[in-house]
């Protein structure tokens, strides 16, 4: 997860992301993992920046259960505005990571998905592919702040991650787009872990014993071949793991 988070457009209309240097990893999809179950996540992401596409119909204002969600192209996005508007360029420990051209093309074709949960602002960005007739999204996130201080000593304190450095991870969704609805159907990581674990599947992995999972580690391209090959099994998204939002 990236926490101090900024996203700055360069005068050729690039999107780039920083985020704080920092000596500790940790993998995880925390803003996935507070709506399901049971989820996978990936080291790499399922898009590039050859193979991204839009779908406008994504866009918009959402409801999932008694919560509000918020999806928005992410050049044109309230979250992209925001950070732009807090210039912490010159702040020491900060260094570019996703400043190169192909992640600049990524970002400028993906959305921005936001939603409030337990008192605090999660954002994710979303980018979607089509592998055959199916459309999928990645899920990536990207910053997590609390509502208000707890601590007294200011949002950016109380946030889940101010005390760590974060490696972000992906989460793999089917999207069925249909009528006035959305379903993102997460892959079951019990089933694939299962399915890894008895050698009946065979991609990169390694063991997530944090979670009792797995983190894929194949490459982007790998991950791709891998939904051709196998993603017309339904044995591979739990109904736990479906999210149903609604067009408000």
């Amino acid at each position: 997860m990236i926490t101090a988070t900024r996203i700055q457009k360069s005068t050729d209309h690039s999107i780039k992301l920083n985020h704080m240097n920092k000596n500790m990893s940790f993998i995880i999809a925390l803003a996935v993992l507070v709506l399901l179950s049971s989820c996978i996540t990936s080291l790499h992401r399922l898009t590039t920046y050859t193979t991204v596409t839009t779908e406008p119909k994504v866009a918009g204002n959402w409801r999932y259960k008694d919560m509000q969600v918020k999806i928005e192209s992410l050049p044109t996005s309230v979250f992209f505005k925001t950070i732009i508007a807090a210039d912490t360029t010159n702040l020491p420990g900060k260094k570019p990571v996703f400043d190169s051209p192909e992640d600049s093309l990524l970002y400028t074709r993906s959305y921005v998905v936001g939603f409030i949960k337990n008192d605090y602002q999660f954002y994710m960005i979303c980018s979607l592919v089509r592998l055959g007739n199916v459309l999928y999204a990645d899920l990536e996130p990207v910053d997590v702040a609390a509502l208000k201080s707890t601590t007294g000593k200011g949002k950016d304190a109380d946030g889940l991650f101010s005390g760590g450095s974060y490696i972000t991870s992906h989460t793999i969704a089917k999207l069925i787009i249909a009528g006035n609805e959305i379903q993102f159907h997460f892959l079951d990581g019990g089933f694939i872990s299962d399915q890894l674990n008895s050698g009946r599947l065979a991609i990169k992995h390694e063991k997530d014993d944090l979670f009792h999972t797995s983190l894929i580690t194949s490459s982007s391209k790998d991950l791709q071949q891998f939904l051709v090959k196998y993603g017309k099994d339904e044995r591979l998204y739990n109904k736990e793991n479906t999210v149903t939002l609604t067009k408000i």
